[in-house]
């Protein structure tokens, strides 16, 4: 088994801990506060440059209010840059246009 994080599987759940956290309302800080973590620490495991660890997992399954499965199943739908813009807009109408650009940057990187 590969001990590399930059794995296909990795990036899958990286894009699902993504889109759970848009369809909550909830920002990387707000999640990072639940978590009791940095910002950046967040910001890093959502770049897919931290190992998640079913611990992890579960705390956010928690503060996203989904079955931790849906976190890891593969049939899950993933979000497109498109639709997060738009989960954003609902939640947060004022969404800076720096925010916006952010993340359209972190889904191409995710790519």
């Amino acid at each position: 088994m590969r001990k590399s994080i930059y794995t296909k599987d990795h990036r899958a759940v990286v894009k699902r801990l993504i889109r759970a956290r848009l369809e909550a309302g909830l920002r990387q800080e707000d999640v990072a506060k639940k978590l009791g973590v940095t910002q950046s620490h967040v910001s890093d495991i959502e770049a897919g440059s931290r190992r998640i660890d079913v611990i992890l997992l579960s705390a956010l399954s928690r503060i996203y209010k989904i079955p931790f499965l849906a976190l890891i199943s593969s049939k899950v739908k993933l979000l497109s840059l498109q639709e997060a813009e738009a989960i954003l807009r609902r939640r947060k109408p004022k969404s800076s246009p720096a925010f916006m650009a952010g993340l359209r940057s972190l889904f191409k990187s995710l790519k």
